[in-house]
């Protein structure tokens, strides 16, 4: 399965990082952690796409897990397995309310 990013994913992972470094102050290694949490989370969503939480209503059809050390990583994603792509819409930490920022980018640009 290919991994298809919305444009904003990576500024999500960055969010991430940038976060965990303020409220550590300055322990990288704290955020490195969380970043391997996050490839764990992916490559468990590439290995088994169709599993996670059905969403509804203008996430109809996307699906989320939470994964890392205390459920506290989300990635909102789609699966189409037909053509062997995963649409990832979003990675939030915390309590960041992934339910609204996902709203927003249930669309983007085919690659």
């Amino acid at each position: 399965m290919r991994f298809v990013r919305h444009p904003f994913f990576e500024r999500d992972l960055i969010g991430i990082v940038d976060h965990i470094v303020e409220v550590t102050q300055g322990d990288t290694g704290a955020a490195l952690r969380r970043l391997d949490e996050v490839g764990a989370l992916l490559r468990s969503i590439a290995e088994n796409p169709t599993s996670g939480t059905r969403l509804e209503g203008r996430l109809a059809g996307w699906l989320v897990r939470h994964g890392g050390s205390g459920h506290r990583l989300t990635i909102v994603f789609r699966p189409d397995v037909e053509v062997g792509q995963i649409y990832l819409a979003l990675a939030a930490f915390g309590g960041r309310d992934w339910m609204k920022l996902a709203s927003n980018r249930h669309m983007f640009m085919e690659p």
